[in-house]
């Protein structure tokens, strides 16, 4: 194996190593299967149910708004923020040079979370009564519960590593910090429900998942990438203090967005809150666009890999994926600017193009990506299967492209966007759920010797 590729993943496996004492699967093979439990069913699969029930015209048949509010928090929580979770399990003690001491603690929090959007999924569109607003509190609390002993977990392997720290760390805390935020915020929304409303305030909603989806998914992949990306992919060597200056502009951001979107619930009559959202989006812009410049991603590498069927794919994949980043990001920042000279607010579905733009083309991608190099068992899985994956993350990409571009263009008079957005959701759904059942299976098994695996994997 070339040197950097066998430096690159002995570093990524160390986090699989298990203490002696230690009994069961490993916190990643639990939360990560967990994960793409949870985007099969209440997940992908609902999503796209609700979808073609307004293309075809039958959202009035179901709760559809409340359907939609429980699918999100599954779809963030459950699906990307289990997988997150479950991914840092395997990262971190490799990361910090400590090994992960709590992971049956880590364990435990991923079955609460679940359980919670589980329980969040069957309990939103009932009507209101006693029973609907235990279980909604139950919830609430739950997963509040998994993901404090998640982050308690991860925050003794910060006090005990011996690491000076680094600019992945802060990133990372930031992005840890917004899902303690966001946990925070998802007590205050499901008061609304208890108190017997079908959904919670659009508003508040809105504030929720910027905190989830932007501040959290986002920083953390800030600082995996800055982490992993340089060496892995042969990166020139990053500008840390554009790195840095990105992060900061794209923090502010965060925060406006968030804020101005709570202060619109608070005082609905008042022009503050929608000011201050558009504001916040040009430095969530300016900041993406700093980071990618500082990263150095979209430039030549300094030299050939040594494993080119591993590294040259994995750089294909990862640049589509912040492309995503940079289009929803723009896509926030058109509907701002357009509001700001005078023009209509963003509707419903433009909302929702920006935010699958970020979901379905930047997030799922990237978990693609990276779950097929780094996750013990599927990633040699995958590297013996290229056409496999190129054909899951073609599916992802043009379902997202499909996807958003009928979202856009939904609102406009005689346009056919719904059913355009349809057979995007309905090919993103299949790239996922090929994704899925493969990862279900491999991930945590040792690989097999087969004539398949590349020279760059097989010592």
């Amino acid at each position: 194996m070339p040197g950097e590729a066998r430096a690159f993943r002995g570093k990524m496996i160390t986090g699989m190593a298990r203490p002696k004492s230690a009994a069961g699967p490993h916190p990643t093979t639990v939360l990560l299967r967990l994960s793409v439990f949870l985007g099969a069913t209440a997940g992908f699969t609902l999503g796209l149910t609700l979808l073609w029930a307004v293309a075809l015209q039958r959202a009035g048949d179901l709760p559809w708004a409340a359907l939609v509010q429980a699918h999100g928090q599954v779809q963030i929580v459950g699906f990307v923020g289990l997988f997150v979770l479950g991914t840092a399990a395997q990262l971190l003690p490799g990361f910090l040079s400590r090994p992960l001491t709590h992971q049956q603690a880590i364990t435990r929090g991923g079955y609460l979370i679940a359980s919670a959007l589980l329980l969040r999924a069957v309990a939103q569109p009932l009507d209101p009564s006693a029973a609907r607003a235990a279980g909604l509190w139950l919830s609430a609390l739950a997963e509040a519960g998994g993901v404090g002993l998640c982050l308690f977990s991860y925050a003794s392997l910060v006090r005990q590593t011996i690491q000076p720290p680094d600019l992945w760390r802060y990133l990372a805390l930031t992005g840890f910090g917004f899902l303690a935020l966001s946990v925070a915020l998802n007590i205050l929304a499901v008061a609304f429900l208890a108190a017997g409303q079908s959904v919670v305030p659009e508003a508040v909603d809105a504030a929720l998942v910027h905190l989830e989806l932007a501040g959290f998914v986002v920083f953390l992949t800030f600082a995996v990438s800055r982490k992993i990306l340089p060496r892995f992919l042969l990166l020139q060597t990053p500008n840390d203090g554009r790195i840095r200056l990105g992060a900061a502009c794209y923090l502010l951001g965060v925060i406006s967005i968030a804020v101005g979107w709570l202060l619109g619930a608070l005082w609905p009559a008042s022009a503050v809150g929608g000011d201050l959202r558009i504001v916040g989006a040009w430095p969530q812009l300016i900041g993406v666009l700093l980071y990618l410049d500082g990263l150095n991603l979209y430039r030549a590498p300094v030299r050939p890999s040594g494993a080119p069927n591993v590294t040259d794919p994995a750089r294909r994949w990862i640049r589509v994926a912040f492309a995503w980043l940079a289009i929803a990001n723009a896509l926030t920042t058109l509907w701002a600017t357009r509001a700001l000279l005078g023009g209509p607010a963003p509707s419903f579905f433009e909302i929702t193009a920006e935010r699958h733009a970020l979901a379905q083309g930047f997030i799922l991608t990237l978990i693609i990506a990276y779950a097929s190099r780094i996750l013990p068992g599927y990633s040699a899985w995958a590297i013996q299967r290229p056409r496999i994956i190129e054909t899951i993350v073609a599916l992802v990409t043009a379902g997202a492209a499909l996807r958003v571009i009928g979202e856009v263009v939904a609102s406009w008079p005689a346009s056919a966007g719904e059913a355009i957005a349809g057979v995007g959701g309905t090919l993103g759904v299949a790239g996922f759920l090929l994704f899925a059942a493969f990862l279900a299976k491999m991930i945590g098994h040792a690989p097999r010797a087969t004539g398949k695996t590349p020279t760059a994997v097989s010592q």
